[in-house]
């Protein structure tokens, strides 16, 4: 039984899906599998899968599109290695990306979620920007989950067992499911850190969800803080008004200074 499961959603990825898969089979740390999920694609990512996976590669294939909570959350089920992570299909890893995040997990028994640092790169696979360095520390992670999110969702390897008996990814929230899970994660007890290394490339375009969706990514980032803020930080949670009017966010900010709670 290999360490680690991979979770890789695909979803009419043609463009990108070729360097995702050869940045997977360029790991030095070799003993994983991958479970790839063919969400209801239309387009040649079968066809590109096929050509490019190696025998670590499990096929599953949808005939409709379900989105990547509902593939995650089958990976996560599926899973039965004692490590499980994702990988998007428009992104690449750097190639110790595995090898330094199992070590960590195995030197660190208490943390069960690390994720890594990521630059961007466009659409050639050309840097268009430095590192996004995420806090490294539980506290700090925490703290930092205050003002916006701290874990790259697509950098990320966790233990399997824990994530599920939290019921991974939840499908409430379609357009922010990575922030609901760290929180949903935080709210459970969950101790997460980050490797201060670029381990991930990020990948930035035009078809990307989050652009399609800022609305409703607003929308249920709001709710998200709503759900488990009270259970992470009690009366001091932050409350998050993304895409309010600017008066209504000042006055919501000046009642909780007022009240001691800002």
């Amino acid at each position: 039984m290999p360490s680690i499961t991979l979770c890789l959603p695909i979803y009419n990825a043609e463009r990108f899906l070729s360097e995702a898969i050869r940045s997977i089979r360029a790991q030095t740390f070799e003993d994983f599998e991958v479970i790839a999920v063919l969400d209801g694609c239309t387009d040649r990512s079968e066809e590109i899968l096929i050509a490019e996976k190696d025998e670590r590669f499990r096929v599953v294939k949808k005939e409709r599109n379900e989105g990547v909570v509902a593939a995650s959350n089958l990976v996560i089920g599926m899973a039965v290695t004692p490590f499980c992570g994702r990988m998007d299909a428009d992104d690449v890893m750097h190639p110790r990306r595995l090898e330094r995040q199992v070590t960590f997990l195995a030197d660190h028994p208490d943390v069960d979620v690390v994720g890594t640092w990521f630059d961007y790169i466009d659409e050639q696979g050309h840097s268009v920007g430095g590192a996004f360095e995420f806090p490294a520390t539980h506290e700090d992670i925490k703290n930092g989950f205050r003002v916006r999110n701290s874990m790259g969702g697509s950098s990320v390897l966790f233990r399997s067992e824990r994530m599920r008996a939290i019921g991974g990814y939840t499908d409430q929230d379609p357009y922010a499911e990575d922030l609901n899970l760290w929180l949903k994660c935080l709210a459970n007890d969950f101790r997460l850190a980050n490797i201060p290394e670029v381990l991930m490339h990020y990948r930035v375009h035009e078809n990307q969800l989050s652009k399609r969706n800022q609305a409703e990514t607003w929308a249920m980032t709001n709710l998200a803080y709503k759900r488990y803020g009270r259970q992470i930080w009690g009366d001091d949670a932050p409350v998050f008004e993304l895409g309010a009017p600017i008066h209504r966010r000042i006055m919501k900010k000046v009642k909780r200074i007022v009240t001691g709670k800002g």
